[in-house]
């Protein structure tokens, strides 16, 4: 049985506002709300919310990501993405779980098969309290069985051989 830990506070740990413009690595831990321009790359062992107003052409990598706003490059979730109107994404999206909801502009390809995500660390090192770094990958990592089937292959007795891994890229 899988257990999920809730954070002890919802509360937004950081925010980039509107007028902000930031280019380079953002790493962080918690809730982080961004609403301006970002360009680089973003590495989150929480959730990321990107404002309506946002305009973001990054790499990401995050636990729960939430956007609103405007997203160019290669995303990739451990948890789930969440894309809410008026969203543009262009890119490709790599997550278990995906929600995307009526008005929202999507433009790549999507992974939602078997994976290891390849987390990068954290700048500093992973000193989080009282969470270990590796409890969210084993989560995510037992959110899709190793030999998943998609329906169509089930009915005709054949089965699916997962590509290779990828992941030493």
């Amino acid at each position: 049985m899988l257990r999920f830990r809730k954070t002890k506070s919802d509360a937004v740990t950081g925010f980039l506002g509107s007028q902000t413009e930031f280019t380079g690595k953002l790493s962080f831990s918690g809730i982080v709300h961004l609403d301006g321009q970002f360009e680089g790359e973003i590495i989150s062992r929480g959730t990321l919310v990107i404002g309506s107003d946002s305009i973001v052409h990054a790499q990401i990598h995050s636990n729960i990501l939430k956007v609103s706003g405007e997203v160019r490059g290669d995303v990739t979730a451990t948890e789930k993405i969440e894309l809410f109107p008026p969203a543009k994404v262009f890119g490709h999206l790599k997550t278990p779980s995906l929600v995307i909801e009526e008005g929202v502009i999507f433009e790549g390809t999507c992974s939602m098969a078997s994976f290891q995500p390849d987390m990068p660390e954290l700048l500093g090192g992973s000193d989080e309290k009282g969470l270990e770094a590796g409890s969210i990958e084993v989560i995510s990592a037992q959110a899709w069985p190793p030999n998943y089937e998609s329906p169509d292959n089930i009915s005709n007795g054949e089965s699916v051989e997962e590509p290779a891994s990828d992941q030493n890229r």
